[in-house]
């Protein structure tokens, strides 16, 4: 097992801490101020890094699976690593048919997997899993031809809902997955975003979602048709909802699957544990600022010794109501191998600037096939002494787990594994020394069972999995740990 480590250079440490000081010390998260990183406190942030009393939630609001696909498969991983059982119960919705209600028991120190498609048919299902007795976390997966997905699941419904990365090119398929999980209609308004335009299709303002109902929309047959770039946003104008983006890629530069839940808001910060650049690999941050005012932004990239210089922040402008790409690999002074980033909004003196939702994507070349990764940054407020993997991680890989140390202190990292006999810390595990603004990439032993992943530090970390992506597909899905915040009540 090994796990490989890197640190700011004394240069690299001062940019960091500087950045941290001018962007962190009264950032705004959807119009709240709140404390740095060190001391994050409870505030509402973008889906799904709610904070939970504890570590966890009583619901959680999938973003749904292909249902009418008898090649795709999908679950929910429903873990307790408390001593105590609990009752979890799963209401299965779909388009034009009844909610499927059922319930399982999920016995202490263990994890089940519920089949979202379970009694129910309709072309997309999504499931809110309510836990009762007890706390627990969820997260959802997918079997696809195309590679394997893991999304995360929302602790409660929202107003608004933002993607900023989005992709038809070469026919592929984008659907955008609406969901209702109350009793009474939701109205929105959705809106999207291409290389050339902005677009409010008249069809699509006022759009109606029938009560615990399902709506997936192509977003080719929108109005949307070979796009390489396509935002969408989402506003309820009443009710709220929960919304993901289900994309199978099929060309011009993309291939693979991927579905993800969406971000409820902006943020004027997000973390990125997992730059990448390597040999036959291109990653490209993918900027959407929904507001009326334009916004300047300073890429900060995190990077270990060993790189011949230190790499300074980069400068970008994100103009209003637009979709800003940038490509890493373009920028001089990259290093080569892994970093973190932190993109972050740089406020004019006095005023207070907007947030952006910022998404990246990594196109790895292997041999002469493509596999494609999409994930979204972790917003201000998310880095966590405290994260979970509810489905665990993939074993056997030498980067199972990448860790971005959030702070300008030093912190030590564990991670255990949920099983019988509680949380027990993984061989070699126990206590990885994460310099301040370092880097830590993982592996994890192969054989390991499954199980509920947990990782602790002593300071806020951002903690992001690399899965298999099944079927011996090349590559890595992405997707980050679940973090838990203190409540209120935690602060106090």
């Amino acid at each position: 097992m090994s796990q490989q480590r890197t640190h700011l250079t004394v240069s690299q440490l001062v940019a960091f801490v500087v950045a941290l000081l001018v962007v962190g010390l009264m950032i705004v998260v959807d119009g709240r101020e709140v404390k740095t990183a060190e001391t994050a406190i409870s505030v509402d942030l973008p889906m799904p890094f709610v904070s939970a009393s504890q570590q966890s939630s009583s619901s959680w609001f999938c973003p749904g699976v292909p249902g009418n696909d008898g090649t795709v498969s999908g679950t929910v991983a429903i873990s307790n690593s408390s001593d105590a059982d609990f009752i979890a119960t799963i209401t299965r919705l779909g388009n034009g048919v009844s909610p499927v209600y059922s319930t399982v028991v999920v016995p202490a120190r263990s994890h089940v997997y519920e089949n979202i498609k379970e009694g129910i048919e309709s072309p997309y299902i999504s499931v809110i899993v309510e836990i009762i007795g007890g706390v627990g976390s969820v997260e959802q997966l997918i079997n696809h031809p195309a590679g394997n997905s893991v999304a995360l699941c929302a602790n409660e419904p929202a107003t608004d809902w933002y993607f900023a990365d989005g992709f038809t090119g070469a026919d592929s398929l984008h659907n955008l997955v609406l969901t209702n999980p109350y009793s009474d209609s939701t109205v929105v308004d959705i809106s999207f975003v291409t290389r050339d335009s902005t677009r409010q299709p008249a069809h699509l303002q006022g759009f109606v979602i029938a009560p615990l109902s399902v709506v997936a929309l192509n977003m080719a047959i929108q109005g949307a048709r070979n796009e390489p770039v396509l935002a969408v946003s989402v506003r309820a104008s009443a009710g709220k909802l929960v919304v993901g983006r289900s994309q199978h890629y099929l060309g011009d530069g993309r291939l693979g699957y991927t579905m993800a839940l969406g971000s409820s808001g902006t943020s004027s910060e997000w973390w990125f544990a997992d730059g990448l650049n390597i040999e036959g690999a291109s990653e490209q941050l993918v900027i959407l600022n929904p507001s009326d005012e334009d916004v300047v932004l300073s890429v900060l990239f995190v990077v270990g010794d060993g790189s011949d210089a230190s790499t300074q922040p980069a400068s970008l402008t994100a103009p209003a109501g637009r979709v800003t790409l940038f490509d890493t690999g373009s920028y001089p002074g990259v290093p080569r191998g892994r970093y973190g980033m932190i993109v972050s909004t740089v406020d004019v003196p006095g005023e207070v600037s907007p947030g952006v939702v910022v998404e990246q994507v990594i196109n790895r070349r292997i041999a002469n096939t493509v596999a494609t990764s999409v994930i979204l940054g972790a917003p201000y407020g998310a880095a966590s002494t405290f994260w979970s993997a509810p489905s665990g991680v993939s074993s056997g890989i030498d980067d199972a787990l990448v860790v971005l140390n959030a702070t300008p202190a030093e912190s030590i990292v564990s991670v255990s594994q949920v099983g019988p006999a509680g949380s027990v810390a993984l061989p070699g595990l126990e206590s990885v020394v994460l310099s301040a603004g370092g880097l830590a990439v993982i592996a994890i032993p192969a054989g390991l069972p499954e199980g509920e992943i947990i990782v602790r530090a002593t300071a806020p970390v951002v903690v992001q999995r690399m899965l298999l992506r099944g079927r011996d597909l090349p590559g890595r899905s992405a997707v980050l740990a679940i973090p838990t915040l203190p409540s209120p009540a935690d602060e106090s």
